[in-house]
């Protein structure tokens, strides 16, 4: 005997809305619609609680992954290990396994990367997302679809980002056919490393579609034959650009001449640089070098709001380096070497777009990643 309904939230990580253009033929026959969305300023550790929280990285605070705090910082024991050498720490197995022990020394439950931040800076930094999201409790503020599936005891699947993609979708099948769950939210994160590693047109990228295509095909039909009613929503949090040049930046601040932690603290992630002040010069100089540098642009307050992301307190940076579009910092904080495609540049850029599709039609309300939310709520009669 059939159960009576299953919503299926699939995400593909950084299927944009021009990667998906490139490939109309993916699901074609089962899409009803589609549109694209605006997605948010930064990164998948800013979009994704978005999409599950329906509130901007302003209101659940998780934006970049790493914040200037030493007095609060989990990081501290890790000082001595600044006498590693850097040919070794920038090693990427050794950076894995290390990030591995980190989290489970610091008890985090979220997702966690050390990156290519510097041990002799690392004290000074505290992580954003050390619980995890997908978990009832997991935002620092506010509450997740998962809060509120918990409270009204609705049985629903999420993924283990500890298994690959297609672990994620038999665990899913797994649960279809034993007809247990009314909801699920399923992630899958393949293609965003793909695409990181040689760009969001390569040929590689069409045999991947083709395999979701496949996968996704058989989940759909194994929803439809243990639910009478079948409702899926397939999305993504971001686009992806290909990278078309790296630039140092950190030597450029360097020859101001200003003292680390005496004058100013900069974290450089992959396509902005942010910064904290210990005086005004330390500000005066940074602004000045960086209102007329070539390579991206400061931006103002207004457009922090604009775009959700604006920290009374300069949380995550109390001034925000933009970096032109395509354009990727390497080295930097987040690895040592520029990727073939990255996500995390000005949110209005066509490659920056999210998409959506889905087998019912999608209200014209729906215009903003963080709107998938209230697709959620509607889909589990919580609104």
């Amino acid at each position: 005997m059939k159960k009576k309904k299953i919503s299926l939230f699939l995400f593909i990580d950084a299927f944009g809305w021009e990667v998906k253009q490139r490939h109309p033929d993916f699901l074609n026959d089962l899409i009803e619609d589609s549109k694209p969305l605006e997605t948010i300023l930064g990164y998948s550790s800013a979009c994704d609680p978005s999409i599950i929280s329906g509130l901007t990285p302003a209101e659940h605070k998780l934006w970049s992954s790493y914040f200037y705090d030493p007095e609060g910082s989990p990081f501290k024991w890790t000082r001595p290990l600044q006498i590693l050498p850097d040919f070794i720490f920038r090693r990427g197995r050794i950076r894995h396994h290390l990030s591995k022990w980190i989290k489970k020394r610091c008890g985090f439950t979220g997702y966690f990367q050390l990156y290519a931040v510097p041990f002799k800076h690392l004290h000074l930094f505290n992580y954003a997302e050390q619980k995890r999201i997908w978990n009832p409790g997991g935002l620092p503020q506010g509450e997740t679809i998962f809060d509120l599936m918990s409270e009204k005891d609705i049985p629903y699947y999420a993924h283990d980002s500890a298994y690959p993609d297609d672990v994620r979708i038999d665990n899913l099948k797994k649960h279809l056919e034993q007809q247990t769950i009314d909801f699920a939210y399923c992630s899958l994160g393949k293609l965003d490393g793909l695409m990181h590693a040689v760009g969001n047109d390569h040929p590689d990228i069409d045999e991947l579609m083709k395999w979701y295509d496949e996968k996704l095909r058989v989940l759909i039909t194994t929803a439809e034959e243990n639910y009478e009613e079948v409702n899926w929503y397939l999305f993504t949090d971001h686009g992806m650009h290909n990278i078309t040049q790296a630039y140092d930046l950190i030597p450029d601040i360097e020859a101001l001449g200003l003292e680390w932690d005496e004058d100013y603290i900069a974290f450089y992630d992959s396509t902005m640089a942010r910064f904290w002040f210990k005086n005004d010069n330390a500000r005066d100089s940074i602004s000045k070098l960086l209102e007329k540098h070539a390579k991206g642009r400061i931006l103002s307050d207004d457009e922090l709001k604009k775009y959700g992301v604006f920290f009374e307190d300069g949380q995550y940076g109390e001034l925000i380096f933009l970096m032109q579009s395509g354009m990727q910092i390497a080295p930097s904080f987040m690895g040592v070497n520029p990727c073939k495609g990255m996500h995390g540049f000005d949110p209005t850029d066509p490659d920056s777009l999210a998409s959506l599709s889905s087998n019912r039609p999608i209200p014209e309300s729906i215009t903003k990643i963080q709107n998938i939310h209230q697709l959620m709520l509607n889909e589990l009669h919580l609104n």
